[in-house]
């Protein structure tokens, strides 16, 4: 459900992104609490953002609408997008490509519509989707391998999931930082939140514990996420 992190069984995709809408000419990281209070883009400028995203990322979203807020909760998000987003499949086929911004911004109407503007209740749900579509085998290799070769992939898993920007990672030990550049999605407020939930939630899944999560804005374009577990 307009989740970053997505599963299937074969195996485990990881999409990773960071930043907020402002420049900064100092940059300082910030967790859960300061993305949440960051200004939230218009709806104009989020479904005009450049690049395109996989319908995996947006998996079975009309279900778990359904699953935690009751039947006419879906009805209420497709009245509340745009004309030409209604039509948005419940179960987007996995390799069609959407506007990123699609996803964004139901992200967002699912937090002012459905949890009375309450961002911090969307993570125990994206969490608790996650975790149903994830398969036995898939869960034990999870939670063998841990999160850094996971983590190590997202070069090659990136540009699966969205057709805009660059992501590496460099990790050490049970630390990783992951640089996102040269994409205007790396600056939207609401990606930026996605992706504390998905790193977080990630990191529970492998049977670890997130002892460190931030991201650094490095502009409008580029930023870093910081991930530390035990």
């Amino acid at each position: 459900m307009y989740s970053s992190a997505t599963t299937d069984a074969g195996g485990f995709a990881f999409a990773v992104g960071c930043g907020d809408g402002a420049l900064c000419s100092e940059p300082r990281e910030q967790g859960v609490l300061g993305v949440v209070g960051r200004p939230r883009w218009s709806s104009e400028r989020t479904l005009a953002l450049p690049g395109r995203c996989r319908g995996t990322v947006m998996a079975s979203w009309a279900e778990n609408c359904r699953r935690h807020f009751g039947d006419a909760a879906v009805d209420r998000l497709r009245d509340a997008l745009p004309q030409w987003a209604r039509d948005l499949p419940d179960d987007p086929p996995e390799d069609a490509w959407f506007p990123v911004g699609l996803q964004l911004r139901l992200t967002e109407l699912v937090i002012d519509e459905l949890l009375g503007g309450d961002a911090l209740a969307l993570e125990p749900l994206l969490a608790a989707d996650v975790l149903r579509s994830v398969s036995r085998p898939t869960a034990l290799f999870l939670r063998t391998v841990g999160p850094a070769p996971i983590l190590g992939r997202a070069k090659q898993i990136h540009p699966s999931l969205y057709d805009v920007g660059k992501v590496g990672a460099e990790i050490v030990g049970t630390h990783a930082t992951i640089r996102c550049e040269a994409a205007a999605l790396f600056g939207h407020p609401t990606w930026s939140l996605l992706q504390l939930f998905a790193h977080r939630g990630f990191v529970a899944l492998t049977g670890r514990r997130t002892v460190h999560l931030g991201i650094t804005t490095m502009g409008e374009t580029a930023a870093r996420i910081d991930l530390a577990w035990a």
